[in-house]
Formats: C-alpha cells, sequence, structure tokens
C-alpha cells in the first residue's frame, strides 16, 4: 500500500501556476516582438524623415539664394546703365539724381543680400531646431508604442515531497484499512515493543508505539514473526516495509492509546 504524498496537492498546483506563467510569459514576449519589429520599421522611417526634411530646409535656403542673386543681378546691370548722359535724347543728366538712383541700387542689393544672409543664418536654424524636435517628439511616441520588455518575474516555488508525512500517512493508512486487508507492521518502524499475548493459532501479540508517532500506543502483530509461520499472511509494500494481511490471521491490528 503506497500512501500519497502530502505535497502531491500543492506541487501539482504549482507546476499548474508555472505553466501558466510560462505561457503568459511567451505570449508577452510575441507581442512584444512584434512591437519592436514594427517600432524598428517607423525608426528608420523617421530617420529617413528628419533626413528629408533638412535636405528640403536646405533646398528652401538655396532656392531663396538664387532668387537673390537674380535680383542682385539685376540691380548690376541697373548700376552699368548709369550714365550722365541719356541715351534717348542726349541730354546730360544732373549728378545729383545720378547719386540718388544709384544709392537706391546699393540699398536694394544691401537689403537683398541681408534677407540672404538671414535665411541661411537665422532662419535654417530655427527651421532646423524645429526640425530636431519634432523627429525627437516622434521618436518618444515611437519608443511609447513599443512598451515595456516582459519580465519573467519570481520563479514558482515547487515545494519538496514530504517523506516523512509520507510515511507517516503509509502507517495511517494501514491502521485505517488494517480490519479490511492489509496494514504496515514492519519492526523496523516501532519503538517501545512489548509482548503482550499470544493468539490461538500461535502468532505472539504485541503493542508498541511508531517511531513517528511516540505518543500513541498500538497493538498487534509483528511482521517478520508472522511471515515465519504464515507467509501467504504478509506482503513487501512499495515503501519497502513489510505488511500483513490481518483478515488472514487470527490477530487484530488496533490502537490502544
Amino acid at each position: 500500500m503506497c500512501a500519497p504524498d502530502p505535497n502531491a496537492g500543492i506541487r501539482m498546483q504549482a507546476r499548474q501556476e508555472h505553466k501558466k506563467k510560462l505561457h503568459q510569459y511567451n505570449s508577452a514576449s510575441l507581442k512584444y516582438w512584434n512591437r519592436e519589429v514594427a517600432a524598428k520599421q517607423r525608426s528608420n522611417a523617421l530617420t529617413k524623415g528628419l533626413s528629408r526634411a533638412r535636405s528640403d530646409a536646405y533646398t528652401k535656403a538655396l532656392w531663396a539664394l538664387g532668387k537673390g542673386r537674380q535680383a542682385n543681378e539685376k540691380l548690376y546691370k541697373s548700376r552699368a546703365k548709369l550714365s550722365k548722359y541719356d541715351q534717348k535724347s542726349g541730354v546730360s543728366r544732373a549728378s545729383r539724381y545720378m547719386s540718388g538712383k544709384y544709392r537706391d541700387i546699393l540699398d536694394q542689393q544691401s537689403r537683398i543680400e541681408s534677407t540672404i544672409n538671414t535665411q541661411f543664418g537665422r532662419n535654417m536654424d530655427i527651421m532646423n531646431q524645429g526640425i530636431t524636435r519634432q523627429h525627437q517628439n516622434y521618436v518618444a511616441k515611437n519608443r511609447e508604442k513599443l512598451g515595456v520588455r516582459p519580465e519573467f518575474g519570481a520563479p514558482v516555488m515547487m515545494p519538496p515531497r514530504d517523506k516523512a508525512g509520507q510515511f507517516f500517512n503509509s502507517i495511517s493508512m494501514g491502521l485505517q484499512f488494517a480490519s479490511l486487508a492489509f496494514a504496515i507492521s514492519d519492526i523496523r518502524l516501532k519503538e517501545n515493543i512489548e509482548e503482550v499475548g499470544t493468539s490461538p493459532k500461535g502468532h505472539t501479540i504485541y503493542e508498541w508505539n511508531y517511531k513517528t508517532n511516540p505518543f500513541s500506543r498500538y497493538r498487534g502483530a509483528i511482521a517478520q514473526e508472522v511471515a515465519k509461520k504464515d507467509p501467504m499472511a504478509v506482503d513487501i509494500a512499495p515503501n519497502g516495509m513489510l505488511g500483513i494481511y490481518y483478515d488472514k490471521i487470527d490477530v487484530n491490528m488496533e490502537k490502544v492509546s
């Protein structure tokens, strides 16, 4: 007769809990991997978008530079046409008039150069800062969508086999079912053994307490002695201890105190 492990139910529950936890971890890891792949793709797109935005800003500045140079070219031509003589009428112009026109052209050229410098200086810096902040905002949102990497957490503790409890359960089960069939009654499990009588068929009757339960006394036979008189009434339990089929002998197994 093999008594069950007292911790068997807890061990089974722990195994089920471990399987559940492992399944949840694997599922969360797969979802995180999918999010990680999507985040990597978005990250590549953001890098290309940053490069494109900066390229567009530089192209816009170059366009402003080209327009300014075209305007300057026209002003240079206007300066070349200034003369003290009117080409159509041949009449000499006043030097004061010529000086005023020349100053107007120089002022326009100065404004154009200032606009170009501003475009490639302050405006270009503002645009790059705006592009960088926008890129950082997109990167932060992309990281937020990725979420937190799953963690397995603390392991599920597996309680050990309660060999002492299992051993005592074997004895208890033997006592419970002694009147029905088989009970473990090995001398190796007993102490304080005292002979108290003899059965009609010659089996010696003893009282004892089990080593695992010194506070209770039991009465019955010893398997090693019964085996000498009636071998068919003795058998070996799965735990290696000898037991007696009390229904085959004229001695009862009972608790006396």
